[in-house]
């Protein structure tokens, strides 16, 4: 199926920083203190703690749902304030930036900050996340794919990504809704020697990232976005196992 037309920047930029602010300070740190890791999984809708989890937290475009062993209840978002005491019980920075290895997570803001979002806006950015994740998920599934681990929608960076194969061919791939360096969603490989990119090489196009990318809106007419997107990443770990000689 062809991607939708990616939403306005207007609508997009502040839902995304809403789903982010209460991705890092309310739904991954209830999972942090209740199973000690904060990955999340995304939803066609928004993002999870864990579907495989009996108790957990859900973001469903502008509601927030606290699912138990016997009831699921909602709230609508309103301040980040709000979300964090109705689902943690407490106000605060949260506690899962002290895991070893994980970047710190997004400045604390005020507790009366309001969280816009746009539902229009919201269902879009489920939809990519949802398509990263599915097709990160079958690159890991190729044979090839060694030393990988499990597609995660991590709460620091707001961005489903994975990090396959050993040594210098190592590299992060993910899809990310936008940032501060590219506010156009866009997926990308990272290698992490940066030497694996050869000069001339079309598949790395982005000095920025030192690395590859590509914008969702480059997708959005193509007939079926998922199998596009698939052999782009397959075509970068591939430059990765066999560069040009």
């Amino acid at each position: 199926m062809p991607l939708d037309a990616v939403p306005s920047e207007e609508l997009l930029a502040p839902t995304r920083r809403s789903w982010h602010l209460l991705a890092a300070h309310v739904v991954a740190e209830e999972r942090f203190r209740r199973v000690g890791h904060s990955g999340l999984e995304p939803t066609p809708q928004g993002f999870q703690t864990s579907a495989d989890e009996p108790v957990g937290v859900e973001v469903d475009l502008d509601q927030l749902l606290v699912r138990t062993a016997h009831q699921v209840t909602g709230r609508p978002v309103t301040t980040i304030g709000d979300a964090q005491a109705w689902v943690l019980g407490e106000v605060g920075p949260p506690l899962w930036g002290e895991q070893p290895g994980l970047h710190d997570p997004p400045a604390t803001v005020a507790a009366e900050t309001p969280l816009p979002i746009d539902p229009g806006a919201a269902g879009w950015l489920g939809s990519w996340l949802s398509l990263g994740h599915q097709v990160l998920s079958q690159l890991v599934a190729d044979p090839v794919s060694t030393d990988a681990g499990a597609p995660t929608l991590w709460p620091e960076h707001f961005d489903v990504g994975i990090e396959l194969l050993a040594g210098d061919r190592r590299a992060s791939y993910g899809v990310s809704p936008g940032d501060d360096t590219l506010p156009a969603p866009y997926a990308y490989v990272v290698p992490w020697a940066a030497d694996r990119m050869v000069s001339g090489d079309s598949r790395w196009n982005d000095p920025v990232l030192r690395g590859a990318s590509v914008t969702a809106g480059a997708l959005v007419a193509d007939p079926d976005s998922e199998a596009t997107l698939l052999a782009w990443f397959r075509a970068r770990r591939d430059a990765l196992l066999h560069p040009p000689s």
